[in-house]
């Protein structure tokens, strides 16, 4: 995927996960607190955020498609763990951002290759992207992209992309 389609996937889900949290599903760590989704966004970038520049200029390489260390259960599971230690202490935030990611990973190996999850402990072979996963990115962008066209149109867009960025939110 790309940039908005990993921010609609973690955002979208996020939100998702809110509402099952208030329709009398027991309380998470996630849930408690509200949900900045500015970090989820961010969360969810992080993955290509580590890789990208590692293949640029460290493992240039490398062949497997920008998928390292950024891409790992080991990373997802380490933010994971800082977020829930964190979280404990009542601050969401490092949690919201291992949430962001953990989508990222999860949408990415369902698109990709799965096994690249297990970087570095295994050593992969990853085939050259083919029109099946051009064409998941692309689907994955435009939904991203109509989710902001279909939330910008709604009444009080405005009032509600000034909550968004002032706050985080997209409710009140």
């Amino acid at each position: 995927m790309y940039p908005l389609g990993h921010m609609a996937a973690a955002c979208g889900t996020a939100w998702l996960v809110r509402g099952a949290g208030r329709n009398g599903t027991p309380d998470s760590v996630l849930l408690k607190g509200r949900i900045d989704y500015r970090i989820v966004g961010f969360g969810s970038l992080l993955p290509d955020l580590v890789d990208k520049p590692l293949v640029w200029f460290v493992l240039r390489d490398s062949d497997l498609g920008g998928h390292h260390v950024g891409h790992s259960l080991l990373f997802s599971l380490m933010l994971l763990a800082v977020g829930l230690a964190v979280a404990v202490r009542g601050d969401n935030r490092m949690l919201l951002i291992a949430f962001g990611a953990i989508t990222h990973t999860v949408f990415d190996s369902v698109t990709h290759v799965p096994w690249s999850l297990l970087y570095p402990f295994v050593e992969l072979d990853v085939p050259h992207s083919g029109i099946l996963l051009r064409t998941t990115n692309i689907a994955g962008e435009v939904v991203g992209l109509l989710i902001l066209v279909h939330l910008y149109r709604k009444p009080r867009a405005r009032e509600r992309a000034e909550l968004f960025f002032r706050e985080g939110s997209i409710e009140r």
